[in-house]
């Protein structure tokens, strides 16, 4: 590793001392650097200058693009943004009418049935009233058949038919039945 570190010192040592013991090459580097800065200064350095000014000119028209991009892009988001909150509003009153209107609807088809079922009772009420009044009727008729019957037997024919009947409505009349 020493030897590898020596003889690089003495390369570095070499090119240093070269400039004074050859002062010709230090000239002809000077000279092959003017030829080299005339030759790039007459015939590139207006198209490279022409090329980097239109390399500048394109990326500050790409970054006025993508600001005007970022801008319409944020309009568009803040635009976005109102649209959603005015559905989302939209959205809740349409959500308040609907259970409103459900409310209403249950509170009618209650009302409703309500209605009808009192009706129906009404309507029980009255059926069984005259059913009740039907049997009471045939009831009274029953007994009408069975006191005629007896009295026919008791009597064996003395009083006729009418006049029985006539005295048990009388009898059915003092009685309330």
């Amino acid at each position: 590793m020493n030897e590898i570190f020596d003889q690089i010192t003495e390369m570095v040592e070499e090119g240093l001392y070269s400039v004074i013991n050859n002062p010709e090459i230090v000239v002809l580097n000077i000279l092959a650097l003017l030829v080299l800065l005339f030759f790039v200064r007459t015939f590139l350095w207006k198209k490279v200058t022409a090329y980097l000014d239109k390399r500048q000119v394109a990326l500050l028209e790409a970054i006025d693009q993508a600001d005007h991009e970022r801008s319409v892009a944020k309009s568009l988001q803040e635009k976005s943004l109102k649209e959603y909150e005015g559905m989302k509003e939209e959205t809740r009153q349409l959500k308040e009418k609907l259970v409103l209107e459900a409310y209403q609807e249950q509170e009618k088809l209650v009302t409703n049935a309500k209605n009808e079922a009192k009706r129906r009772l009404e309507q029980a009420e009255k059926d069984i009233e005259y059913e009740i009044a039907q049997a009471n009727e045939e009831i009274k008729q029953s007994i009408k058949e069975i006191a005629f019957s007896a009295a026919s037997k008791i009597v064996k024919r003395e009083i006729d038919e009418s006049v029985h009947q006539d005295i048990i409505d009388e009898i059915l009349e003092e009685r309330d039945i």
